[in-house]
């Protein structure tokens, strides 16, 4: 009744206030937006509204309204919405309009403060493509923040999908998308998570496709999960034919688009004829083929570092082998066309191959033709082998591509077209780290600790940054601040060294010196027997858990300590051995008293698997008990003289 009762007196007040007389000097009162939208929400959708109009294969545009209302200050993240511009896509228009908590206009934002960028990621320096965004400044919550735009594109074949969330933490008031294109062309579509009704009609030629979706409440992230596009309400959509900057493409099939990327790239292969000759001579004496490989991987990456290039179509097509071979530069697109070409010289075949990299693999539909990628490897299909190559690292294993793009559906392009291929599953024994130790104890508390440890395959990114840390201060803050689990310690001495072969490996070795590693009680020690790679976290407790619990990948943990007692203590207390079987995992951890010595083994493994989400509350038990086991402690007690 209080609430009711407040809302009446704000509306009671916005009806009386001069300043409100007129309907349109207020929109979107924050005091407005349903409680159950608000709830565990840092920002609220208002209105989410977009109208994409297909003119033709060469021509479309898109007209978008964007309301959000800021609760708080880690809403912020969604008040800015960054606008692209470029060869193929002009910004018409960007309108943008700040409301109050009443829904009082207190700024119309000035083109003059929208900021102007260029698209920039790591070593990129050559690009058309822009954006324009606009930073908020404001103070007070909550405030509503209001975008119109218009973006016309001359060819697209990526049209402009819909999903409902924006991110977690944010609730949905309304969400529409309409989609006009001419009755000779088709579009495609595929809905994920929507089960709501597509209304379609059809005027003057057009085919005219509808659909929304209202009063979403805000997700919140769950551990272990598949993330927010696995939960949201999407549609994705494309033609069936485009065409771009002059090159037609059809999106019928995996090969069709296939085709169309090999034919962007056609007669982009060419060798200069001197470096022919110095490839011939430096692969003269391989004895295999995947000698051959190897020795022109390390040519490509000794010769050439990688810049973006994204200028006109030339997001999609690479830049020609000769001009690589000259200026020692290119994208991922424009490296692994050379490294193609370097191979072809040798008579290699390989596949330029399309892959969506980074860490998110599972958002994947090959049943749905569209193109989901945003980087290309190289693949080399040897007679017993296929060796992948990652052009773009000077510093990359040869063979390996790890968590940026292993384990997942790429699109292969060869003469004839294209074909999915999945990169490769590293396997549990390959994935290993296998720690070894020696803590000295000593009577106060403190320990003198030598250890060891080995990474190997996707655990080899464990310590990646010291691979790219040339200074010791940069190495030795890494170890500090990251990777050495340890309360209070000083590193004496560290040394690392890297193999780098397929399935790559380091060894890291460091000694140090930890303070009060043991605690006192009275006549006691309790030494913790796994301090330094200890589960601790454990799932929160939901109420209700939405998504399923991933494993992305399999991984093995093994690590062999042994403890040197100090004199003047005798074991009180020795932990059994501990089991913890489970399709979550597998966990045993063991301690040996031999002499003044204790020796402390555990093995943590889990494989890649996915459990249904109605498992949670036995995985979080699983957890726990996890957690437990590495709690365990030896307990000492000080001998006393009779």
């Amino acid at each position: 009744m209080k609430q009711i009762t407040l809302l009446s007196l704000i509306a009671y007040f916005l009806l009386l206030t001069p300043v409100f007389a007129k309907k349109e000097t207020f929109k979107y009162p924050a005091f407005t937006i349903p409680a159950e939208l608000k709830k565990n929400a840092n920002a609220v959708v208002r209105l989410d509204e977009a109208e994409f109009t297909v003119h033709s294969r060469k021509s479309s545009s898109l007209t978008q309204k964007m309301v959000i209302t800021i609760l708080n200050k880690k809403g912020e993240v969604y008040a800015s919405i960054p606008f692209g511009y470029s060869k193929f896509e002009t910004l018409e228009s960007l309108k943008i309009t700040i409301y109050n908590s009443l829904g009082l206009v207190i700024k119309k934002v000035k083109e003059s403060e929208i900021k102007d960028y260029s698209y920039s990621s790591a070593g990129e320096l050559i690009g058309d493509s822009r954006f324009k965004i606009y930073e908020p400044v404001q103070k007070q919550y909550p405030y509503t923040i209001e975008y119109e735009s218009v973006s016309d594109y001359k060819g697209l074949f990526v049209y402009p999908s819909w999903k409902a969330y924006p991110g977690y933490l944010v609730g949905v008031e309304k969400s529409i998308m309409k989609v006009i294109i001419p009755s000779e062309e088709k579009l495609r579509y595929k809905c994920i998570n929507f089960k709501d009704s597509i209304s379609t009609t059809t005027i003057n030629d057009q085919n005219i496709y509808q659909w929304g979706i209202d009063s979403l409440p805000a997700l919140k992230s769950e551990a272990y999960s598949t993330g927010v596009l696995s939960q949201s309400p999407q549609i994705l959509l494309a033609p069936l034919d485009f065409e771009m900057d002059n090159y037609p493409g059809s999106l019928e099939s995996w090969n069709s688009l296939g085709k169309w990327s090999a034919v962007l790239n056609q007669g982009r292969d060419q060798i200069p004829e001197e470096e022919q000759a110095h490839i011939i001579e430096l692969t003269k004496d391989c004895q295999t083929d995947i000698e051959k490989v190897k020795i022109l991987y390390k040519y490509m990456q000794s010769k050439t570092r990688y810049v973006g290039i994204q200028l006109g179509i030339g997001g999609w097509q690479s830049f020609p082998a000769e001009m690589v071979s000259e200026k020692g530069y290119g994208d991922c697109k424009a490296l692994s066309n050379y490294m193609k070409s370097l191979l072809k010289v040798v008579h290699i075949s390989s596949n330029y191959t399309l892959v969506k990299a980074g860490e998110s693999n599972n958002l994947q539909h090959t049943d749905f033709v569209h193109s989901y990628f945003n980087h290309v490897i190289l693949r080399v299909p040897l007679q017993k082998d296929t060796i992948w190559l990652e052009c773009t690292s000077q510093k990359m294993p040869f063979g390996y591509l790890g968590t940026f793009t292993d384990d997942r559906d790429v699109l292969c392009v060869n003469d004839d077209g294209g074909e999915l291929c999945h990169t490769p599953i590293y396997t549990i024994e390959q994935n290993q780290q296998i720690q070894s130790g020696t803590f000295t104890l000593l009577k106060n508390g403190d320990a003198h600790a030598e250890i060891s440890t080995i990474f190997t395959g996707i655990q080899y990114e464990n310590i990646e940054t010291l691979y790219h840390r040339s200074s010791v201060g940069d190495q030795k803050k890494f170890l500090y601040e990251e990777h050495i689990n340890l309360p209070d310690f000083t590193i004496n001495d560290y040394h690392f060294q890297e193999d780098k072969k397929q399935i790559p490996s380091s060894v890291l070795s460091v000694t140090l010196d930890v303070r009060n590693y043991a605690s006192q009680t009275g006549d006691r020690l309790f030494i913790p027997l796994n301090k330094i790679n200890r589960i601790t976290y454990i799932p929160p407790k939901l109420e209700n858990r939405l998504t399923d619990i991933r494993y992305i990948r399999s991984t093995e943990d093994k690590d062999s300590i042994c403890f040197i007692l100090p004199e003047g203590y005798k074991i009180e207390s020795l932990p059994e051995g501990k089991i913890i079987e489970s399709d979550f995992g597998y966990y045993q951890s063991n301690a040996e008293l031999v002499g003044n010595k204790v020796y402390y083994t555990r093995i943590f493994r889990k494989n890649k698997n996915t459990f249904n989400a109605s498992r949670y509350e036995e995985f979080r038990s699983f957890r726990k008990e996890l957690a437990k086991a590495d709690k365990a402690s030896l307990v000492l007690k000080k001998i006393t003289k009779s």
